[in-house]
């Protein structure tokens, strides 16, 4: 039973890159095999904030395709405590939802009452993700892509481009008709060291825009060699700031087929009732 209730919010593959990132390298075969940072049955947790007019914001609501709707309040007014898990399973290439990528599934806590299938890209040549992309999240889809060009080099600078359509319209990052063509630049500024959860860490500095008809967006990315992209700073074409940090990071999990998903959400369920 537990299974079926699962799948029943599962949301499989929330539209793929096929319109853009042409400079990106994909390996063609073995994409799990080398991955340094995504290793399968690893469980990414990070927590979230959204500024608006200088006061910050967290989602009382938040629901995934098709219904992709949220409601905001202030930080001090959050009862949801709502935050993101990047996992990383272990599935066949028939399975795969975006070609060559290393399979993730986004479930979001504490409800975890749905799922978004989505891919990474990591090998020797670059580390690449698809952000969170539902509810609120899905105005992440209109700024650049957290994106790291291998070896790193500080001056090192690359761009790229995709289009994406009107389903991730919204009046607070932007309206547009059909296709938003986004042209992105890339560069890596400066090594710092970043205090998060999981220690001081090392971290590469990648300063990246995206220019569109809708305005320019913009990511501040830091990049650990060691747990990937450890922080994120977004500022949405209608100025509106969105932050993303590590906060957690699970191990050895066993995400093999949607039965242990399954036991995992009832694992955090009881870590999040045990803290109420």
């Amino acid at each position: 039973m537990r299974q079926k209730l699962f799948l029943l919010f599962l949301f499989i593959g929330q539209v793929s890159f096929s319109q853009g990132f042409k400079t990106l390298y994909i390996e063609k075969k073995n994409v799990d095999s080398d991955n340094k940072i995504f290793k399968i049955g690893r469980a990414f947790i990070y927590d979230y904030e959204i500024i608006e007019n200088g006061y910050n914001y967290k989602l009382n609501y938040n629901a995934g395709l098709p219904e992709n709707k949220f409601e905001l309040v202030k930080d001090e007014k959050d009862t949801l405590e709502l935050k993101i898990h990047l996992l990383i399973p272990k599935v066949e290439k028939k399975e795969r939802t975006n070609k060559n990528q290393t399979e993730t599934y986004y479930i979001f806590e504490p409800t975890f009452s749905f799922m978004s299938q989505t891919g990474i890209v990591e090998n020797n040549s670059n580390v690449w993700i698809h952000p969170p992309r539902s509810g609120f999240f899905a105005a992440l889809e209109t700024c650049p892509y957290p994106y790291v060009k291998l070896p790193i080099k500080i001056g090192k600078e690359w761009n790229d481009k995709m289009k994406i359509g009107d389903q991730w319209c919204n009046k607070k990052w932007g309206v547009w008709n059909k296709k938003l063509l986004l042209a992105y630049d890339y560069k890596i500024t400066q090594k710092t060291k970043v205090k998060t959860d999981l220690g001081e860490l090392d971290c590469f500095v990648i300063e990246s825009t995206a220019k569109s008809e809708i305005g320019q967006s913009k990511l501040t990315s830091y990049f650990s060699e060691k747990y990937g992209f450890v922080r994120l700073d977004y500022e949405l074409a209608t100025g509106i700031k969105v932050n993303l940090w590590i906060d957690n990071l699970k191990e050895n999990n066993n995400f093999n087929g949607y039965e242990n998903i399954g036991k995992y959400i009832d694992k955090q369920k009881k870590t999040v009732a045990n803290k109420l």
